[in-house]
């Protein structure tokens, strides 16, 4: 009785991925990545900006590997975005468009395989960063057609 009690034991701690309400539902945590091992070396972080985790996620499955962080600090937005604009060539991003507008800027950079976005907002006090990554689409060649999955033409 004791060994089936150890067991049940040992398999809950290591299995128990789901949470579950009084109402009686079972909702899965919410596991994030910590930005600095999901993203690496090749994109970090603005210096002093702790993360939101519950508003942040990642997800790997295979070679397919996206994310969203978010995080808050105390900064300038044109300090971040020059931070972000001097760095990130370094580690292999192009930047394709990088947008400033009031308290705010979008940066969009990519490498072959990949594609990051960059979004900074002054709201208060508090100025939020949000970093996504993912794969990079393919994008169509001008003149050419994408290609329209699940369509067909009678």
């Amino acid at each position: 009785m004791r060994r089936l009690a150890l067991i049940v034991t040992v398999l809950t701690a290591f299995c128990g991925c789901a949470t579950t309400s009084g109402s009686g539902e079972q909702k899965p945590e919410i596991q994030v990545a910590r930005p600095e091992v999901f993203l690496g070396e090749e994109v970090p972080v603005y210096p002093g900006f702790k993360l939101i985790p519950e508003k942040s996620f990642s997800y790997e499955s295979g070679n397919l590997k996206v994310g969203r962080f978010v995080f808050k600090g105390k900064a300038l937005v044109k300090d971040i975005v020059a931070y972000y604009r001097d760095n990130l060539p370094e580690h292999g991003w192009e930047p394709v468009a990088i947008t400033v507008y009031g308290k705010q800027a979008s940066l969009t950079y990519i490498t072959p395989e990949k594609s990051l976005q960059i979004h900074v907002a002054k709201k208060f006090s508090e100025v939020y960063l949000v970093i996504q990554i993912g794969p990079r689409g393919e994008v169509p060649q001008a003149g050419e057609t994408p290609p329209q999955e699940g369509l067909t033409t009678q």
